[in-house]
This record gives structure tokens, C-alpha cells and sequence, in this order.
């Protein structure tokens, strides 16, 4: 007996895997609930972005820099555009982030103001492109306007050509940020994800005979006959026997 008990073991042990099919049908006969996970996570998603999520507004500014050269030749244009990243470095230097949060007076760090400030260099172009993303879309091109008049302020002694100015920042009420799709879709999937791992996990940890297809995995032993549930077999249906007094 107790050499057929640790085959018994042995063949459960060897069982372990995880049957696809069978879980698919699990999703399917739970689908009411991944529904559920659906509408739930889109709720909720819909919640925090119209409701508790700050929106959030862009201003951006353009600077072209000019060469010290009165001909633009191709040579100056690719100097030119490695000398934007330059640029980009003094444009958030702390001198200039910190005059910057003086004249606009904000209640900020240079460090904080440098963590905001955005800037991208256009390929084989001078173009430097100077962003700001903040909750307040007019102190948003503030920022940018006075970053920008004061680079381009610190520029000029570098080279020998005032930077031009392409594009002054102005007040942008189009958000940003939240974005109402990305974040319903993203509330959506995370809600049927939720519900999809729970039913996976359940799965997995129900170690219950459910199947004939169990039993011949478990026992490693073919299953001849099945003698079927009846209700009409149930003890409850069974003629109580009546106590006699004697």
C-alpha cells in the first residue's frame, strides 16, 4: 500500500503543468466577470483623468542660431548644429535658471526648472526648440519667453551673431496632458488583466479532481466506466425511517 501511494505522488508531481485549453475554458465560463474588470478599470481610469488628474499645458519658443559667418556653407551648418547642444547647455545653466526664477519670481528650484525645461535640436538645422510643460498654460510661455530672451542674452558673447528668434511662446490651452483615450484604454486593460490573473491564479491553485481527464492524469490509469450523479440517488430523497415507540 504504501509502495502504491508514492507512485501515486510521484505521477501527481509529474502532472504539473498547465493544460491551455482547459484554462481558456475557465476565461470563457468566466467572462461575465473579465466584463466586470472591463467596465470597472474604464470607470475608474475615467474618474481619475476627468476628475482627480491636473491637466497639463505646453509653450514652446524656437531660436535660430546664427554662425559668425556672412556665407552658410554646409561645413558651418553641420558646425552650426553641433554648437546647438552647446546652446542647449548654457539654456540650463543654473546662472540662467536662477535669474529666470527671479525675474518671474517662482517658487521653485534651478534644479526643479531644469528637470521642466525641454529642449530639441531639429536635424542638420540650428533650430533650437525650447518647451515648458506646466499646469498654468500662461506661466507656462512666461517661463519659455524669459528663458529664451535671457539665453539668447548670454549666446551673444559666445558668438559673435545674435541668435534670431523664430518663434515667441505663446498661451496654449490644448492639454497635453492626460490623455482621455490612453488613459480609458489603459484603465480597461489593467481592469481585464486584474480580473484575467485572479481566474489564472485560481486555476492554478485548485488542485481538485474536476474531470475524467483529471483522473487519468493524476492516476496515470485509464478510466473504463463512469457511474452517474442523480438526484433521485440523493440521500435527502430517501423515505425516512419513522422512530418506533415501544
Amino acid at each position: 500500500m504504501e509502495k502504491a501511494k508514492v507512485d501515486v505522488n510521484r505521477n501527481n508531481m509529474s502532472s504539473d503543468y498547465i493544460d491551455l485549453q482547459d484554462l481558456f475554458q475557465q476565461y470563457l465560463k468566466r467572462w461575465w466577470m473579465i466584463l466586470i474588470g472591463f467596465v470597472v478599470g474604464t470607470l475608474l481610469a475615467g474618474v481619475y483623468t476627468f476628475k482627480l488628474a491636473t491637466p497639463i499645458y505646453e509653450a514652446s519658443s524656437m531660436v535660430y542660431m546664427r554662425g559668425s559667418g556672412e556665407v552658410v556653407s554646409l561645413q558651418d551648418l553641420q558646425i552650426g548644429a553641433a554648437l546647438t547642444k552647446d546652446y542647449e547647455v548654457i539654456f540650463t545653466s543654473r546662472p540662467i535658471l536662477e535669474e529666470v526664477i527671479d525675474q518671474l519670481d517662482l517658487e521653485m528650484t534651478w534644479k526643479q526648472l531644469k528637470g521642466r525645461v525641454e529642449l530639441t535640436n531639429q536635424d542638420d538645422t540650428r533650430i533650437l526648440r525650447v518647451a515648458i510643460k506646466d499646469a498654468d498654460p500662461k506661466l507656462a510661455s512666461e517661463i519659455v519667453n524669459k528663458l529664451v530672451e535671457i539665453g539668447m542674452e548670454s549666446v551673444k558673447e559666445i558668438d559673435s551673431k545674435e541668435p534670431y528668434l523664430i518663434e515667441k511662446a505663446v498661451v496654449d490651452w490644448d492639454k497635453v496632458s492626460p490623455s482621455h483615450r490612453k488613459n480609458l484604454m489603459m484603465g480597461a486593460m489593467l481592469g481585464i488583466l486584474l480580473v484575467v490573473g485572479v481566474i489564472t491564479l485560481n486555476y492554478l491553485m485548485n488542485d481538485t479532481i474536476r474531470s475524467v481527464k483529471d483522473v487519468e492524469q493524476v492516476l496515470r490509469l485509464p478510466v473504463f466506466c463512469i457511474v452517474p450523479e442523480s438526484s433521485s440517488c440523493s440521500y435527502k430523497n430517501l423515505p425516512q425511517k419513522k422512530n418506533v415507540e415501544w
